[in-house]
This record gives structure tokens, C-alpha cells and sequence, in this order.
């Protein structure tokens, strides 16, 4: 399994750079919605197959399909729609509220539909001791990297998504955007960590984690390149800590940890 881990987390990666170099992906992607679904579609159809050949009914292999497919396309897309004349305010609470919705809204409607417990979706405690425990240890290389990273002129660039102004100094705005822009993590791990790999476990077993990972991995060709790479692999250890423990704790917190962390490492090692 371990070597098919290897494969397929490889042809995703190989797929998702073809598409943010040679496909030009950067300029279009989130924006024109055909284009995202098409990019998205392989992704989820690989999964779908090994579903169906490992016996699954096709109506439960269709519904975690289509919830996760139909999710992970309007959350690149709908959020992103909000018109250019509104302020960066409303602009970036349109984004967050949008995010949160979608990720939300189709796992919940399955779990409604297909009587699945939300315990089993990473809604649930686990081992809560262990996940702090190792949250608070991951503190340090989440503190490297966000430093190392915010001396990167693209992160630079596109970090923090809430621009003050020259210098970018801490504002009560940027801090309420930190409190949304945490919220939209929360749900993210929901739907990738929570739907994705509680709901893609009974039908795909362990292989459901480099199912969950390659989507995720797409969702960041608008990102830094080490950004899009590191996605990858970020995604499949989370989802082993969630498959292992059945929460997906460990993954918003460090999560959040990262975004915000490295948001401020911008601020600190932006030119002024």
C-alpha cells in the first residue's frame, strides 16, 4: 500500500504542477468555474473507480462522490465571486462566510441523507489529550516555517489577504479578519479531514487519505509554489492524525497555528 501511496500522491502532484505551469491555472483558476471543474474531475474519478471495484454499492459511492466533488468546486469558485467595488472588508467577509458555508453544507446534508453519525465525520473529541499534545509540539517547526516562508517575496505578496496599508501594521480589522479567517480552517478540516476521509473510509479504506489529499492539493494552484507542493504532503499527514485519533482537532489547530503564524511573520519581515 505503501508504494501505491507513493504513485498516486506523485501523479497528483505531478498533475497539479502541469497545471499551475504549462496550464496556466494561476490566471484563471477559481475564476471561470467550467475550467475548475474540469481541473478537479480526475481527481475524484480515480477514487470513484477503486470504490466501485472494491464492491461499494454505487449509490453510496455516488453520493460521497458527488457531496465531495460538487463541494470542493464551489468553495474554489462561489467565494470568489463577490463583485470588485466592494471594499477589501466586505470583499474578505463575503470569502470567509462563503467558505464556511460550502465546506459545511453538502458534508452535513450527507451525513442528514445517508444517516451517518458526525462523530464519525472528526466531530468528536478522540484522543483530545494526545492531539494537544502533539499540536504543541508541532509549535516549533509551524513557527520555522512560517518565518522562513514569510521572507519569501510571494508570500509576501499575497499574505495577509487583509492589506492595511504600507507597512500592513496591525489593525482591529486585520485582527477580526484573523478571528474569520480562522473559522474558514475549521470548516476546511471539516469537509477534507472530517468528510473526505471519515466518510471515504468505509468505502475506500486506508486509501482514502491520498484521495482526500490530491483534492486538497489543487485547492492551493493559486498559492506559492512550496505552498501547492507542501500541501500535499501537510494533507496526507493530517490525514493520517485524523483517520488514527477520529478528530480532526490536531489538523485545525495546526492549521491555524500556520495561517496565522505566518500572517504575522509577514507583517514582522515585510519592508516598511
Amino acid at each position: 500500500m505503501a508504494a501505491g501511496w507513493v504513485g498516486w500522491s506523485a501523479a497528483a502532484l505531478g498533475y497539479a504542477v502541469l497545471l499551475a505551469g504549462p496550464g496556466g491555472a494561476r490566471n484563471w483558476w477559481g475564476a471561470h468555474l467550467i475550467g475548475t471543474a474540469a481541473a478537479y474531475a480526475p481527481v475524484f474519478l480515480v477514487p470513484a473507480l477503486l470504490a466501485l471495484r472494491r464492491g461499494n454499492q454505487r449509490s453510496a459511492v455516488a453520493a460521497f462522490i458527488a457531496t465531495g466533488y460538487l463541494t470542493v468546486v464551489l468553495v474554489t469558485w462561489l467565494p470568489r465571486q463577490s463583485p470588485a467595488v466592494w471594499p477589501q472588508e466586505w470583499r474578505l467577509i463575503g470569502w470567509g462566510l462563503g467558505c464556511i458555508a460550502v465546506y459545511c453544507t453538502g458534508p452535513l446534508i450527507f451525513a442528514r441523507l445517508r444517516r451517518v453519525p458526525l462523530r464519525s465525520l472528526g466531530l468528536q473529541w478522540g484522543a483530545w489529550r494526545w492531539e494537544l499534545i502533539l499540536s504543541g509540539a508541532l509549535i516549533p517547526a509551524i513557527l520555522v516555517i512560517a518565518w522562513v516562508a514569510a521572507g519569501l517575496p510571494a508570500f509576501q505578496a499575497m499574505y495577509p489577504f487583509y492589506d492595511t496599508g504600507p507597512g500592513r501594521p496591525v489593525t482591529l480589522g486585520l485582527v477580526a479578519w484573523w478571528a474569520l479567517y480562522a473559522g474558514t480552517f475549521a470548516a476546511l478540516e471539516f469537509y477534507f479531514r472530517g468528510f473526505l476521509v471519515g466518510a471515504g473510509t468505509p468505502l475506500l479504506g486506508w486509501w482514502a487519505i491520498p484521495a482526500m489529499a490530491a483534492p486538497y492539493c489543487l485547492l492551493h494552484l493559486d498559492k506559492p509554489l512550496p505552498e501547492l507542493v507542501s500541501s500535499l504532503m501537510g494533507g496526507l499527514a493530517l490525514g493520517v492524525v485524523a483517520r488514527l485519533t477520529g478528530s480532526i482537532l490536531t489538523g485545525v489547530l495546526a492549521h491555524i497555528g500556520l495561517a496565522l503564524s505566518t500572517d504575522a511573520a509577514v507583517l514582522l519581515r515585510s519592508p516598511r
